[in-house]
């Protein structure tokens, strides 16, 4: 068992200015590689603190991995408090100097006294390059532990650790390839699903976790056997006929758009609350143009009612939050863009527009096939960001269902 630490360094993580997105990515290629990711922290630029939390980690872990702190100003503190924590001196490193004013030069930046300072890393360390920016990564060890530096830039980091760190590490360690399977169930909640997981007497040796993500649940198989974590993971979709959507990133957008290509039909969408997102989902999806043809924000009435042809009265009768308006929508959508299939959203995703009649949450979905429209009326709890994503999960996994029987 390789035990592994995952250090983000940068108070402006901690402040929510920028979001660490670096220790999942990195997470998720270790755990599949084999090595056991068994803490993850975010670290403020304080010298002492990253000192200490270094010193102690050296003794409880056989690879520790940090992001960022690694350029020119005055806050970047990792190569220091590395090399303190590993009882080394920084002393200038003429490779990394000569690669970042190579780089700088090249782009025409005038080289300032503090660039050099990018280039001071811990006395005997090992380099890893850096083909997309200034700062080469770095390796110490100290404690039967080795400290491997790279830059919080994600890009960067992706490449640098896929290029360079991940060999080192698998030629410096025997491992075992851990394999894993996710299963996606839409629909249900959590505490359904893992009624039937229980059911399933999950051996010693494989993982079952399960994520929840509103409206969708994600679980997910790990283990070192391929053959087991395929069986169960299997077992698992079996259980939900209705409910299983796919296997990893098959998602419900993915199978949508599946779907209209077996059925020869096309998609359009119009959005109010949901403000593109459906249509954003659908486009994250390579190659979902030759299905998915485009969609119409309709945010204001006004645009309900000059591009899709949404009849006024309608709205002033029923008001623009009604299935009346959804299902106006979803037939002008199909007939702008002169598609087969259409899909309409209309709510109120708050935190303001809520009345007692239709309080925030309550969203209407109207779904048009081959001419034939027809509309639900939704109650999503949470927050904006949650009654949305509800919304475009809700609206993709039910017309599934009707493109299913046509």
């Amino acid at each position: 068992m390789v035990k592994v630490a995952i250090f983000a360094i940068g108070s402006e993580l901690l402040e929510g200015s920028i979001v660490d997105t670096n220790s999942s990515w990195l997470g998720a290629r270790l755990t599949k590689a084999g090595f056991n990711v068994d803490d993850v922290r975010l670290i403020p630029d304080n010298k002492e603190r990253i000192v200490n939390i270094l010193k102690k980690s050296l003794k409880e872990y056989d690879v520790i991995l940090t992001t960022g702190g690694i350029g020119p100003t005055f806050d970047d503190l990792t190569a220091e408090t590395v090399a303190e924590a590993a009882g080394k001196v920084t002393v200038m490193n003429p490779e990394a100097r000569d690669h970042m004013i190579k780089w700088l030069n090249k782009r025409g930046v005038t080289i300032k006294e503090s660039h050099e300072r990018q280039a001071l890393l811990p006395a005997d360390c090992i380099l890893f390059k850096n083909g997309s920016g200034t700062a080469f990564g770095f390796g110490v060890e100290a404690e039967n532990c080795i400290i491997i530096s790279m830059p919080g830039v994600p890009y960067e980091m992706h490449k640098m650790f896929d290029g360079y760190v991940k060999p080192y590490l698998l030629e410096r360690f025997e491992l075992t390839e851990r394999f894993s399977k996710d299963v996606r169930i839409a629909g249900l909640p959590e505490s359904d699903i893992d009624d039937v997981v229980r059911e399933l007497n999950i051996p010693n040796g494989l993982e079952c976790i399960i994520n929840v993500s509103k409206g969708e649940c994600l679980v997910k198989f790990r283990g070192f056997i391929q053959s087991i974590v395929e069986e169960y993971a299997d077992k698992l979709a079996k259980s939900f006929p209705d409910n299983f959507v796919g296997f990893g990133n098959d998602g419900l957008a993915y199978v949508l758009l599946r779907l209209l290509r077996e059925k020869k039909m096309t998609l359009a969408v119009a959005e109010s609350c949901t403000g593109g997102m459906l249509g954003k989902e659908l486009t994250e999806v390579s190659g979902s143009s030759d299905v998915f043809m485009g969609g119409i924000i309709s945010y204001s009435n006004d645009v309900k009612e000059r591009l899709l042809r949404v009849p006024k009265n309608i709205m002033v009768k029923h008001g623009a939050v009604s299935e009346e308006t959804a299902k106006a929508m979803a037939i002008g959508a199909a007939n702008q863009i002169r598609t087969s299939c259409a899909i309409s959203i209309t709510g109120v995703a708050g935190p303001d527009g809520g009345t007692e009649e239709k309080p925030v949450g309550t969203v209407c979905i109207g779904y048009c096939v081959n001419g034939e429209v027809t509309t639900k009326s939704f109650q999503f709890p949470g927050y904006r960001d949650a009654v949305r994503t509800r919304a475009l999960k809700t609206a993709l996994r039910e017309m599934i269902e009707l493109i299913k029987n046509k």
